[in-house]
């Protein structure tokens, strides 16, 4: 089987590469010039209850692809020599207010029922795990199991992995449109030529609803610009992801951190602006004042692929034979990536999956 892959973000060279490893004959194209535009410029989390506000269907998913990680990032560095620098260093979530507080105990009566090893911390409890945080904070929860990996790494590695093992991978080579003929999809228009396949994976992200629309196809997807900034000097280390409701902090494995991110609606707008950063540093301020004599080093901005219901789409498009859709993933494409990979590529090649997908249903917002 020939599988076209359009994006060489996280999780289209997920996918690739997954396809590729069970013996089908993959074209990835990426229209940026390194690809993986949006997914490098993330902070990595590997966070299936950090960022979650509530209890969702979707979190089934997101402990498969959890619980994927460690093998996956192994076997990536096993055969590029590219250390993605996976770190299961757990989480501490905190509340910043008493409303905070409330809402975070809620959320940790769930939490619980997914991750038997959170625990609940009073505020001297989670100071003396990670002395930067805030002396205002009212309480924490220490999520063990959440991890994070260094992204830039992560999609280097990737891209190496694909084309070592065989994928054909097009970069600086926009997909135009999706070709058919009747209901049946087999190819991809470029500016050079006609790419021909027996299936298309569309895992365009944030742009993934332009090449969907020609075909009568509604599945909505919105840009939200994140910027991240990087700072380093820091005058304490940082051990783990420090998560709030105004933000979060990540640490790297050279001592700096990434402090995130802003959520803007701002189109296909890809500017810091002193807003973002203004937003950025009072958060900083509200979670780590120590670390507000760090160096801001630079800033990353991308733009997460979000859906309606924040969750993504992942299957089969109705109506068409040989297309495929993987996007949306919004805060969770790092997360999600290994578990999206399997799962499409056991519906293209074995026609079904094990995966728990229902709630990523690619049609339910069709009209």
């Amino acid at each position: 089987m020939r599988v076209i892959v359009v994006g060489a973000g996280i999780i289209g060279s997920a996918i690739a590469l997954e396809l590729r490893r069970r013996g089908a004959e993959v074209a990835l194209i990426e229209g940026q010039a390194e690809g993986g535009h949006t997914s490098a410029a993330s902070a990595g989390m590997v966070n299936p209850f950090s960022l979650t506000p509530h209890e969702t269907p979707a979190l089934p998913f997101y402990l498969h692809s959890l619980q994927m990680y460690p093998e996956w990032a192994h076997q990536l560095q096993s055969l590029t020599h590219i250390d993605v620098e996976w770190r299961q260093g757990g989480c501490l979530r905190v509340a910043l207010t008493p409303a905070d507080a409330t809402h975070l105990s809620e959320n940790f009566e769930w939490i619980r029922r997914y991750e038997p090893n959170a625990t609940w911390l009073e505020p001297h409890a989670a100071l003396e795990r990670q002395p930067t945080l805030s002396n205002e904070i009212v309480g924490a929860i220490h999520l063990p199991s959440e991890g994070w990996v260094n992204t830039e790494r992560l999609m280097r590695a990737l891209h190496c992995a694909a084309q070592l093992s065989g994928v054909n991978l097009y970069t600086g080579t926009p997909a135009l449109c999706l070709e058919r003929l009747h209901n049946r999809v087999h190819g991809v228009r470029t500016a050079l030529d006609i790419i021909e396949g027996d299936a298309v994976v569309v895992a365009a992200g944030a742009w993934a609803s332009a090449l969907l629309q020609p075909l009568g196809i509604h599945a909505p997807i919105e840009p939200v610009r994140g910027v991240i900034l990087r700072l380093g000097d820091l005058l304490a280390p940082v051990k783990s992801i420090l998560s709030s409701s105004m933000g979060y902090i990540v640490p790297r494995a050279d001592g700096t951190v990434l402090m995130g991110a802003t959520r803007e609606q701002a189109g296909f707008d890809l500017r810091a602006t002193a807003e973002g950063y203004a937003y950025l540093l009072q958060s900083l301020a509200r979670i780590a004042p120590a670390l507000l004599h760090a160096t801001v080093i630079r800033h990353l901005v991308g733009l997460r692929p979000d859906t309606p219901d924040h969750s993504p789409y992942i299957g089969a498009i109705a109506g068409y034979e040989g297309l495929y859709l993987a996007a949306g993933h919004a805060y969770h494409g790092i997360l999600m990536a290994p578990a999206t990979a399997r799962a499409v590529a056991d519906m293209l090649l074995d026609g079904k999956t094990t995966l728990p997908i229902e709630p990523f249903d690619p049609n339910r917002f069709r009209r």
